[in-house]
């Protein structure tokens, strides 16, 4: 909970003060910002624009502000027309300041403030001849792309049943298990999306020297010996034995096979990989805590053995993975061509197409790339993070003074042209190709190049609590490297108060959390969760008597209601069961409105 906010006094400045009015002060120096959530990121970014305007540093058709999705752009619009507003109001009626932000104001419907995928969209209309595109192409949706990298799969996929390669032959081995599990048709159209979603990589990938029928038969071999020690065991029920066993009889049933057909390198890869991942195989059973297994055989010898065994058995697997997904990538290069030839023919462009097009047109069309310097004085990236390599390119390839220049990683940008925030720690989704490494590697050659970074670590939102709370958890686990994998945790300094009459933070005991023999048990815990949340909830908004601040109320805080309640889960789905329809159970036998 969040409320009562107990703000501080106004003229107490945040712990990073200095950043703030860097930002806003400061605008020859190209500025990468670090921002968690509630640290008012969006709103520097909007201060700075606003800041440059009002000095005459720019002029807001000479603006570009990048964010993530349209619903963000139009919403930094809003924020930037009552920054802007605020501004005029505290110029006063005249002078040159007043003057510019009118300017500002006027023209702000045409100021470039989207998608980076949006500009690209624009740039590639306006130079449809340099960049090689149809001038009417249209912009095909997520679902249109989808629905023509099916239509390419089923064609190619058709045609290639009649005589499957190697790397097609082997997957399609593989079988599915369980409910949720998805078959090999499955996972070689998820394969080729992905392949379309990297196109822009489109150099082959390394094969190394692997020699998979001799793994699989020194693999098969060693597994043998192991098993075979399944007749050594003093008592047959132990667990540890019936691992063994289990193992056993899968040796036996394959030689059974290999009497009448010989040996199938590729089903008995199938089966090596399900012997492996399947739990009832009883990998992990250790049997009864006693030293002895059988005679003149000790438990722990057997353990150690078994486990090096079935490692052994990981590392071929791994290795036959990495050379099935060689010889994919280039199995499946005709359903990309195909793809590629749908759109052709539809006029149509998909967003990674609108990126490596105009990237394309930036670097290798040094009059284009000159003009579009020229004509954007400044570059404002919100939520860099999300950026993939594509979209890093094109920005450092503009914010640069360089036209000749083709690598990206080399160009410098001019200082001042160029401001980026972003929070790496929500770098993890990988969503549209995002990855924490490139945004890294991003900021370094930046600081490399003149570019200072700065920290906004003061959070507006959580309360002291609740903060160090997250502090304590990600900070001893969020520790960078040099490969620039893993971002640096900035811990969150506090603004608001704590609310001395209630917690922040509380951490509620599932009622019923054992099984039958009187141990926790996970589905027990679910299952008795979505009560003892109803009854939480009912009782907060009913007879806790807690406030919580409201952010468009004057009237200072406001009562607890169901509307101030938010019920997070991790999925809504877990093996075709609803999770949310028992605490909708439980808010409704409580007549409590959701």
């Amino acid at each position: 909970m969040n409320g009562p906010p107990q703000r501080r006094d106004a003229a107490r400045a945040p712990g990073d003060a200095a950043a703030r009015r860097r930002i806003l002060e400061d605008l020859e120096t190209t500025l990468f910002v670090e921002a968690a959530a509630g640290t008012g990121k969006t709103t520097a970014l909007v201060g700075r624009i606003v800041s440059l305007l009002r000095r005459g540093g720019a002029t807001l058709d000479r603006v570009v502000a990048v964010t993530f999705t349209e619903k963000a752009a139009g919403e930094m619009k809003l924020r930037l027309r009552a920054e802007l507003e605020r501004a005029r109001t505290r110029a006063g009626a005249e002078g040159e300041e007043f003057a510019r932000l009118t300017a500002s104001l006027e023209k702000l419907e045409l100021a470039r403030i989207g998608t980076i995928h949006a500009f690209c969209a624009e740039l590639l209309r306006e130079r449809p001849v340099e960049a090689g595109v149809d001038p009417l192409f249209e912009v095909a949706t997520e679902e249109e792309s989808e629905r023509l990298l099916t239509r390419a799969f089923e064609g190619w996929f058709q045609e290639i049943l009649a005589d499957p390669p190697e790397g097609v032959r082997r997957i399609l081995r593989r079988r599915a298990r369980g409910p949720r599990a998805s078959g090999p048709r499955d996972s070689l159209r998820r394969a080729a999306g992905s392949l379309v979603e990297h196109r822009d990589f489109d150099a082959s990938w390394e094969r190394g020297a692997f020699e998979r029928a001799a793994a699989i038969d020194a693999a098969l071999a060693r597994l043998a010996q192991l098993a075979a020690l399944a007749d050594e065991a003093d008592d047959p029920e132990d667990w540890l034995a019936k691992n063994l066993a289990n193992l056993a009889r899968f040796v036996e049933e394959n030689a059974l096979r290999e009497a009448v057909r010989g040996r199938d390198y590729d089903a008995l890869e199938a089966e090596l990989r399900e012997l492996v991942r399947e739990r009832r195989q009883g990998w992990h059973w250790k049997g009864r805590p006693r030293q002895r297994f059988g005679p003149d055989l000790e438990r722990a010898e057997v353990i150690a053995r078994r486990d090096a065994t079935k490692a052994e058995l990981e590392g071929v697997l791994e290795q036959a993975d990495a050379d099935l997904a060689a010889r994919l990538r280039e199995e499946l290069r005709p359903v990309v061509a195909r793809y590629q030839e749908l759109k052709r023919r539809a006029g149509a462009l998909d967003f990674v197409d609108l990126l490596i097009r105009a990237r394309d047109l930036l670097r290798g069309n040094p009059a284009v790339r000159s003009d579009v310097q020229e004509r954007y004085s400044h570059f404002f990236v919100d939520e860099f993070q999300d950026t993939d390599p594509l979209q890093a390119e094109i920005l450092l390839l503009l914010a640069s003074r360089e036209t000749d220049e083709t690598d990206w990683r080399k160009v410098a940008p001019v200082p001042g042209k160029l401001f980026l925030v972003g929070d790496p720690k929500q770098a993890i989704y990988r969503f549209r190709r995002a990855d924490v490494a490139i945004y890294e590697a991003t900021k370094r050659r930046l600081v490399e190049r003149g570019a200072d970074v700065l920290h906004l670590s003061t959070s507006f939102r959580g309360l002291p609590a609740l903060q160090e709370a997250v502090n304590a958890a990600f900070a001893p686990r969020m520790q960078g490297g040099d490969d620039g994998a893993q971002a640096e945790y900035v811990a969150l300094e506090p603004w608001r108060d704590d609310a001395p009459e209630r917690p922040a933070l509380l951490a509620l005991p599932a009622p019923r959390p054992y099984g039958d023999y009187g141990t926790v048990v996970s589905w027990r815990t679910e299952e008795s969760l979505a009560d003892a949340v109803g009854a939480f909830v009912d009782w907060l908004v009913r007879e806790s008597g807690w406030t919580v601040d409201e952010r468009e109320s004057q009237d200072g805080p406001v009562p607890v209601e169901p509307r101030h309640v938010c019920l997070l889960f991790r999925r809504f789905k877990s093996f075709d069961e609803d999770v949310t329809r028992p605490y909708v159970r439980a808010l409704e036998a409580r007549r409590v409105p959701h």
